[in-house]
């Protein structure tokens, strides 16, 4: 269980590629499941991978996407430009 006083997040960083997608994205959502479980997190695999695709759909350049898991399960993604 989470300590209710805690407002630290999860944090999951990818490579996206406008022809390939998420750059080993099973690979980032596993380690986010198992860190989510290790620590008591809410964590919805099939949603963050949906929330990820919809986050990156209409890119046409290499980005970095980032997703932020709460312990409560509520996720936020930013995605900006690769550089």
């Amino acid at each position: 269980m989470t300590n209710p006083g805690d407002t630290s997040d999860l944090t999951e960083t990818m490579r996206f590629d406008p022809d390939e997608g998420i750059l080993d994205i099973d690979q980032h959502l596993d380690r986010l499941m198992h860190s989510a479980k290790a620590l008591g997190f809410d964590f919805d695999r099939h949603a963050a991978r949906n929330e990820l695709q919809a986050a990156t759909f209409a890119r046409k350049r290499p980005a970095i996407a980032r997703l932020l898991l709460s312990p409560t399960g509520t996720m936020a993604i930013e995605v900006r430009v690769a550089e």
